[in-house]
């Protein structure tokens, strides 16, 4: 049992990930959970979707397996809790449920649902569905890596590297600066930072740059050393002193 109630299947040397089901069905969770823990994944278990988010922020599961018709809360209500929280934005969530209505699909797709299998439904479908869904999100995840989320009326929209001059941190915060515009970011500059942004650098403590949108540099003062961006303001930013002769060597590379 884990600190929230929640069962985890047993752990073995290599998973290929964490599976999390929600369904108040004791013999069906026991049979996916045989069926995905012999598949290699590690299987985490809760009985009713009360405690759904909670769960996810704990176990971050690469795929939510979550049955609809549930007392007290159900997957639908469940669902949205998932989806409240934009880190979740690219967690696959697969609805189990005996209502297989094409009312029902739509209104699970309207609240952020990735697939849906009506019950009954056969072993072999499931697990395709499984494979396919994790498929998907991986390969989504290594073109996102190159993505930045931010913050719009509309809620968050992703800005490509390739667009970014430079990225500005403020306290756990950031800001995203494109040829003429920012936005404030979702991430932290130390998140940013491990994403390894092709062609990027960390030059200052507050700052990562992208290395071919610079322009000249200058040392401002004997001990102020600076880049000039080649964005709309010409954007100058300050370079940590023990990273000067490593910053003018990567430009000039």
């Amino acid at each position: 049992m884990t600190a929230s109630g929640a069962y985890a299947g047993p752990m073995r040397s290599t998973l290929r990930g964490t599976i999390l089901i929600v369904d108040d069905n004791a013999d069906l969770v026991r049979g996916l959970d045989t069926l995905l823990s012999n598949d290699g994944y590690r299987v985490v278990s809760l009985a009713s979707g009360a405690t759904v988010a909670e769960s996810v922020a704990v176990t971050r599961p690469d795929l939510v397996v979550l049955d609809v018709m549930m007392p007290i809360v159900d997957g639908w209500e469940a669902l949205r809790r998932i989806r409240e929280n934009p880190s979740n934005d690219g967690l696959p969530v697969m609805m189990l449920t005996a209502k297989g209505t094409e009312d029902a699909k739509v209104h699970g797709f309207t609240l952020g649902a990735d697939d849906y299998l009506a019950k009954p439904f056969s072993v072999r479908e499931f697990r395709c569905r499984v494979e396919a869904l994790l498929r998907r999100t991986r390969s989504k995840g290594d073109e996102e890596t190159q993505r930045i989320p931010v913050v719009a009326e509309s809620g968050t929209e992703f800005v490509d590297a390739s667009d970014i001059i430079y990225i500005e941190g403020v306290r756990n915060y950031t800001y995203i600066h494109t040829y003429d515009a920012r936005f404030l970011g979702r991430l932290s500059l130390g998140q940013i930072e491990a994403k390894c942004l092709s062609g990027f650098m960390r030059i200052h403590r507050s700052y990562i740059v992208r290395l071919n949108a610079v322009r000249g540099y200058h040392w401002a003062s004997k001990s102020a050393f600076k880049v000039v961006l080649g964005d709309a303001d010409g954007t100058t930013v300050p370079v940590s002193r023990k990273l000067v002769t490593d910053v003018k060597g990567r430009i000039t590379e």
